[in-house]
C-alpha cells in the first residue's frame, strides 16, 4: 500500500476504470484479483467502501499497468444517496479537470439476486443519470456470484436483464457489452483486456454538467433523482411523525410510559434524518470547485478522527502490555485475549485511516 498521503501518480495517458454497483456485488474482491495491495473486502452486506479508493494493478503477462476504482453503491447501510453521491460525483468531476478520462466502467450485478427491484433499481438508475447515453461502448455489464446459483435459473436471470430496456436491454442496444465473472481471474482477465484492447477515453453525463455546464449538483440528472428519491421518503416520514403525534397523545392519557418512550425514539430519528437531508440538500446546491473544497475539508475531518482514535487505541494497548507484564506469571489466557482483541481493533482503525487518506486526489 502506497505511504500515507502518497497518492497514485495517474496521468491522463493512463487506463483507469471504475467499479460501481451494490454493496456486496464483488467489486473489492474484482480488484484484489489485480492487485498487490491490500483491499478492504466486506464479510457482509454493510459497506466496507465508504469513499472513493484507486489501485495499481496488471495483468497476468501484459506489461500495461491499470487503476481500478472502488467505489461506494447506493445502498449504504450508513450513508445516505445524497452523501454517496457526492463522493462518486466529486471523484469524477475532479479527474476530469484533471484532463484523466476514463478507460470504462465495469459496473457488477450478483446473479443470485431473485429480482431488480427496490434498492437494486434505484441503483440502477442512478448509475444510469451518472452515465448518461454517450459512451455505452465503454460501459460492461458483468454478472456475479455465478456460483451461487443453479446455471439454469442464473442464465433465465441473465436474459431478463438483457432484454428489458428498464434494465440493461437499452444500454446494450447502444453499445455496452455483458459478461459473467464467476470471481475468478480467467472471467476478470476477459473483462479488463476488452477495455484496454478498446484503448478509448470516455466523458460521462455528469462530468459534462458539472464541468462543461458548470451546473449544480442538484441541477444534474443524478442530483435530481436523488431528489426524487429524497422527497418521497421526507413525504413518508413526515406522515408517520403526524400519526405518531396521535399515538402520543394517545400514550400520555392512558399512562402507557414504555410506548411514549418507544414513539418518541422513532420520533427523534425521523425528524434527524429530516433535518440530516436538508444539510445535505444544501451541500447539493454546490458547483465543481465548492463540491471538491466540501469534500477535501471532510476527508480531513475523518482523516484526523480516525487517527486520534487509532492513537488512543495504541495508548490503551500500551497500558494493557504495561499491566500484563506487572503480573507475577506473566499474561494469562484472559489478558491475552483482550490484548488480542485490542491490536484487531488497532487493525482496523489503521485500515480506515490509509483508506482515508489514499482517497484519490488526481
Amino acid at each position: 500500500m502506497p505511504a500515507m498521503n502518497q497518492f497514485p501518480p495517474i496521468t491522463p495517458d493512463d487506463y483507469v476504470i471504475a467499479l460501481m454497483g451494490m454493496t456486496g456485488v464483488g467489486k473489492s474482491s474484482f480488484i484484489q484479483l489485480f492487485t498487490e495491495e491490500g483491499v478492504p473486502v466486506g464479510t457482509s452486506l454493510d459497506s466496507c467502501t465508504e469513499q472513493c479508493g484507486i489501485y495499481r494493478c496488471h495483468l497476468p503477462g501484459d506489461p500495461r499497468v491499470f487503476w481500478l476504482v472502488d467505489t461506494p453503491g447506493f445502498d449504504d447501510s450508513k450513508r445516505s444517496d445524497y452523501e454517496i453521491l457526492r463522493e462518486l460525483v466529486t471523484w469524477l468531476i475532479k479527474s476530469y479537470s484533471d484532463n484523466i478520462q476514463l478507460t470504462g466502467i465495469i459496473y457488477l450485478h450478483r446473479i443470485l439476486d431473485v429480482r431488480l427491484g427496490g434498492t437494486a433499481m434505484r441503483n440502477l438508475r442512478m448509475f444510469k443519470k451518472l452515465v448518461g447515453q454517450d459512451n455505452l461502448g465503454s460501459i460492461i455489464l458483468a454478472t456475479t456470484f455465478w456460483g451461487s446459483v443453479d446455471n439454469m435459473i442464473g442464465i433465465e436471470r441473465e436474459n431478463q436483464l438483457m432484454t428489458t430496456d428498464e434494465f440493461w436491454g437499452g444500454m446494450i442496444k447502444k453499445g455496452s457489452w455483458v459478461f459473467r465473472h464467476d470471481q475468478q481471474h480467467i472471467s476478470g482477465q476477459q473483462i479488463i483486456s476488452y477495455l484496454l484492447d478498446r484503448n478509448q477515453r470516455s466523458t460521462y453525463r455528469i462530468q459534462r454538467e458539472m464541468v462543461d455546464q458548470r451546473k449544480t449538483l442538484d441541477q444534474t440528472a443524478a442530483g435530481a433523482e436523488v431528489q426524487e428519491q429524497v422527497e418521497k421518503l421526507r413525504l413518508k416520514y413526515e406522515a408517520e411523525l403526524e400519526t405518531l403525534r396521535d399515538e402520543m397523545r394517545e400514550a400520555i392519557k392512558t399512562k402507557d410510559f414504555e410506548s411514549q418512550k418507544e414513539i418518541e425514539k422513532i420520533r427523534k430519528e425521523h425528524e434527524a434524518w429530516i433535518r440530516r437531508q436538508e444539510i445535505e440538500q444544501q451541500k447539493a446546491q454546490a458547483r465543481a470547485e465548492e463540491l471538491w473544497q466540501t469534500r477535501e475539508a471532510e476527508r480531513e475531518q475523518s482523516r484526523k478522527a480516525a487517527k486520534k482514535q487509532l492513537k488512543e487505541l495504541n495508548l490503551q494497548l500500551q497500558k494493557m502490555r504495561e499491566k500484563a507484564a506487572r503480573r507475577r506469571y506473566g499474561i494469562d489466557a484472559e489478558m491475552q485475549a483482550h490484548i488480542d482483541r485490542q491490536q484487531e481493533e488497532i487493525r482496523r482503525w489503521r485500515e480506515a485511516y490509509e483508506n482515508r487518506t489514499r482517497c484519490i486526489v488526481m
